[in-house]
Parts: structure tokens; sequence; C-alpha cells
């Protein structure tokens, strides 16, 4: 593209919200075949010694990485590269390499790249996208490594000069997490989708990302200024004087406002009309508890607790979980902790491990459907959550629930664990609703539960037949869709008959326009990431609960999601039109 004398404009898919002005920076890696070299028998040593080093060096620049993550408070980002060092020391990138090394007689990265291409053709036959997303933790890895043994510089984002708008093909999660606030401004890519591990690093260091959009129509745009608008999906290039300059105001606004919100988490979380609603924070880390209680959470209304062993080769004991349970619960100070029973897929075994020939694991046996397979494991995590009950207000959950006969199942094994460590005094029980088949029998889930929590994200994907973490079917995914606001709707009838709470802790709950529709619904519970709580609470003081009410019944009657989601955009427009970060026209 020629260099632009005008303001262009490109249209681009947002994962992470947010405004930057910069200039770009492309981040070109070219692919590479390495050269095929024979190695003498007496020189084996030095070439595994060689591969070592390789090893150990990409080793201390993932834990370089940790370092730096960990003053940014960036947990999650610290458990995905968490996740490259498990596989930097799994055997099949150490021993068999090393064997095929000596057995082939060929170079390191020779042997590496043949080892890449088979991983690629393991991770293909899944055909789910979660394992590609794993696969390019693998090629990510792996090009660390060849950089190494190739005696080349690893070209990183930590060499990007001051307001750069990082351009590229696709980013790995090391890319992201090299990247600094104030160098990078913005990501714009081709590739990538909101499930990403790249995704997820940019959302945790709030820098802008745009994907989908046609990064060749930038370049010669060096040295030009460019804007992402992260609200809008917009690449605007060569902004006009007036264009910047309206730009440069709002983001002066939008940090106001953030200041201004954070000091208003204090107040009542009602609706201006004196509706009560509880306000939780999803959690993954004990490390958050402090942000929890520093933006004034009623609680935790969910502990993602697979991550205690995500990033590990195996699952704590009894012993280590309940000593992180208690932890989590005597630093909530008396206030509520839900804690989810594993969420994890019959793929628990290291990513680089061997293939089980299942097509699609997260399908057939994911969640309690996985547990109640795994009944030692199942146990040990219930028994060290009764066992830190006793410390505070616990309270247990069930994630993927799809059968009456799941939920009785998990409830026996809490009842034998209950009983082998001689506790009576009932624990509440919820079950999260994630698939159509548990919604439409929410009345009898909601007769044997103390609290029923709605998992919007798989709630959605699994009733539009869509995967949320597939890039190409990112239209397809509508939370809006007008059945699945019936089938929340229902849910909540459901569980009122029963007069049992309900709660929402998908990323539904964490976008401010959804908030006036879920209280209208009946929603009464909120669960969202920490450092939303400003934003929803601000959104639940300026709702009427009238109003909600009234707007959930419009949406109801609507035919499709771009209805229901122009309703939720012009209503939050009115209700909080001082929300620059959302209202964007």
């Amino acid at each position: 593209m020629p260099l632009t004398v005008e303001e262009t404009m490109l249209n681009g898919l947002p994962i992470c919200r947010g405004i930057a002005i910069g200039k770009p920076f492309f981040l070109n890696r070219e692919e590479f075949k390495p050269q095929e070299l024979n190695i003498n028998p007496g020189d084996m040593k030095i070439e595994i010694e060689r591969y070592r080093l390789a090893l150990s060096r990409s080793k201390q620049d993932i834990k370089r990485l940790q370092r730096q993550l960990e003053s940014e408070s960036s947990d999650e980002t610290i458990k995905i590269l968490d996740g490259q060092l498990e596989m930097l020391q799994d055997p099949l990138l150490t021993e068999e390499i090393e064997t095929e090394i000596c057995s082939t007689e060929k170079n390191a990265e020779f042997v590496l790249q043949n080892a890449l291409e088979r991983f690629q053709k393991q991770f293909e036959k899944l055909g789910d996208a979660y394992f590609k997303e794993r696969f390019q933790d693998v090629k990510d890895i792996i090009r660390r490594v060849t950089t190494y043994l190739q005696e080349g510089r690893n070209l990183s984002l930590r060499d990007v000069p001051p307001n750069s708008i990082v351009c590229a093909y696709d980013l790995s999660a090391s890319d992201a997490a090299e990247s600094t606030y104030g160098y990078v401004k913005a990501f714009i890519t081709e590739c990538g989708g909101a499930a990403s591990h790249a995704g997820i690093v940019a959302k945790a260091k709030g820098i802008p990302f745009l994907t989908s959009v046609n990064v060749n129509m930038l370049k010669g745009t060096q040295g030009q200024m460019v804007i992402v608008d992260g609200r809008l999906g917009k690449v605007i290039i060569n902004p006009s004087q007036e264009t910047q300059t309206a730009y440069e105001q709002l983001l002066r606004e939008i940090g106001d406002q953030s200041r201004t919100l954070e000091e208003r988490t204090k107040w009542p979380s009602e609706t201006f009309d004196g509706h009560r609603i509880t306000l939780s924070a999803n959690i993954e880390s004990n490390k958050e508890i402090d942000l929890v209680h520093q933006f004034n959470g009623a609680g935790i209304g969910l502990f993602r607790s697979e991550y205690i062993f995500l990033p590990r080769s195996e699952i704590p004991d009894e012993e280590e979980q309940h000593q992180i349970y208690s932890e989590l619960v005597e630093g909530m100070r008396g206030l509520p902790v839900v804690i989810r029973t594993f969420d994890l897929a019959g793929d628990k075994a290291p990513l680089l491990g061997s293939n089980t020939g299942k097509s699609n694991l997260f399908l057939g046996g994911r969640s309690t459907r996985f547990l109640l397979k795994q009944k030692k494991v199942f146990k040990e995590q219930i028994r060290a959550i009764l066992r830190a009950s006793v410390k505070g207000n616990v309270r247990i959950m069930f994630p993927m629930i799809s059968t009456m006969q799941e939920l009785r199942q998990a409830k026996s094994i809490l009842k034998e664990s209950q009983e082998e460590l001689g506790l009576t005094d009932p624990i509440p029980i919820g079950c999260m609703i994630e698939v159509p088949s548990a919604a439409m029998i929410a009345d009898y889930f909601a007769r044997e539960c103390d609290f029923l929590s709605i998992g919007t994200n798989d709630l959605v994907q699994y009733s539009l037949a869509v995967d949320r973490s597939d890039q190409m079917q990112n239209e397809f995914y509508e939370p809006t869709d007008p059945g699945v606001i019936r089938l929340i709707k229902w849910i909540i009838d459901q569980a009122d008959r029963e007069e049992i709470p309900v709660s929402v802790c998908g990323e539904m709950a964490s976008d401010p326009r959804f908030v006036p529709l879920l209280l209208g619904l009946g929603v009464q519970e909120l669960s969202v990431t920490p450092r939303a709580l400003p934003t929803i609470k601000n959104a639940i003081r300026n709702t009427s609960i009238v109003e909600a009410i009234q707007l959930a019944e419009a949406a109801l009657e609507m035919a499709t999601a771009k209805q229901v989601l122009d309703l939720l955009s012009d209503e939050y427009q009115k209700m909080v039109p001082q929300d620059l970060f959302y209202n964007a026209s």
C-alpha cells in the first residue's frame, strides 16, 4: 500500500476494547526451513549440549517475563507462561528430541522442525479450536528455541519504540506478554480470536486489540499516525488533525471516567429506585483477593479452581488444595465464596502428551462428567473444600451439569465426603446452567440446589452451535440472540418458583450494556472480573428496575440478535451517556 496522504479507515473485530494513538510497528517473522546437516558421531555430545543450552535460554526468557508480569498483577498471563515452561520440560521436547538427534545424526534445529510438523498434524486431527490455540503455544516455544539454535536475535516487543501500534499476521502469548504499555499502544492482527492466549494477555494488560484486519493495507504507513478504536473496531490511518485532536480528548476523558468510577465503588450496589443487586467477582487466583476488596466486591461468585493446577503436570493433593481454599476463604473475611469444582476436559494430560484420538474432548468428557469418572480426584477436591468451609462462608458449584443424574451423582459424592469427615452442617450447593438440556429442566435443578448460576459464555456457544474460540465463527457468536435471552428468562422463572437465587457469571455480566436486561429478566447476582466491578456497579446505579423490566419484556419480543443489541446499546446510551468507553458511535 502506498503512503497514505488522506485519512483512511479499515475495519476489524475488537478483542480488547480501548483507544490508542501511535505509529505502526510491523512484527515480521519469516517462516523458514532449517538446513539439514549431518552430525558426526564424535560431535553428537556437542550438538546435544547446544540443544540443551537453547532450551535453557528459552526457559530463562519465560521466567524473566513472569517476573515482569508479577509487577503488573497479571495472574492469568503468568499461568499461560507456566504452561509454556511445562512444555519446555516435557519429555517430548527434551528426551525424545535428544534421542532423535542421536538416532538420525541430524542437527537439532532440523529435528525440532520435523517434530513441529508432526505436532501440527496431531493437533489438527483433534478438530477443535481449543487445541489449535494450544498448538500456537507449542509453535511459539519451538520458534524461540530455534532462534537460539540459529544464534539469531529473538525479535521481541521489548524493543519497540514508544507509542507503537504493533501490526502482525498473528501474535503469540509471549509476544503480548513482552509488551509494555506506553511502548505498545495497541495490537492489530489478521488472525486470532477472543479466546486466544494473545487476546487473554492483551485484556489483562489493557492493551486495545483488533483482529481480522488486512494488515497488508497498513504496509507503507511507517511513520504515519494510526488510531485504533477498539470500541468500534476501526483503524484510522493518517487521521486528520481534527480527528486526532478529538481522539486525544476522548482518551483524557476516558481516563478521568475510570478514576471517578473507582472512587464510587463504596456506594451500594442498587438501582436508583432502590432494588439491591449482589455484585461479586470471578477470580482464579488468591492473588486477586486484594483487588476484590479494593473494588468492594460482595464476595466471590466464581472461583475457577482448575487454575490452581492447569499449568502443572499433576493435580495438587487434598492437603495442598485445602491450604489454597483456606487462604481464599480467610482472605475474603466472611464474605461468601463460591468454589466451582474443576472445569476441565479429558485433555488434562500435559499439552504435548499423547493423543487420545477423540475428536472433541470438550463435548464428550468435560467438567462434572470428567470428574464423575475420576472419583478419587473429585472426592479429594470436595474434601479439601469442605475442610476449608469451616473457616468461612463457602458454597460449592458443579459446572457443566447437563442431566439430573449427573447432579445427583455429584451430590452423592459430596454426601460421602461429608460423612467421612464427620461434618454435619449443610453446605449450600449449586450448579452452572451452561447447556440447553440443563436450561430446559431448570425447574428440576432448582428443586435440588440452593442456587443456580448461568454461564453465558458456554450457554451461547452450545445453544447457537458455534465455537467461541474459533475466529472464523465470530459472526455467529451472538449473546443477544433471542433464543439465548429466552433461555435465560426460563431458567430464572423456574428458580423463582423454588425461591432460590440465580447469578450470571459469564462475559455478558461484565458488559454494562447487558445490566438492565439481566436485572429486568430477574437476575439477583452478577459476578464479573474484578476490574469490571466499578463499571458494572455504575451501570446498576444508573438503572431503574421498573424500566429494566420493561426493557426485558421488549427484548423477549424481538426476533434477531441485532434488534436486541441495538435496543441495549440505545438504552444504555440514554442511561449512562457519560460512559465514553462503551457508548461509541
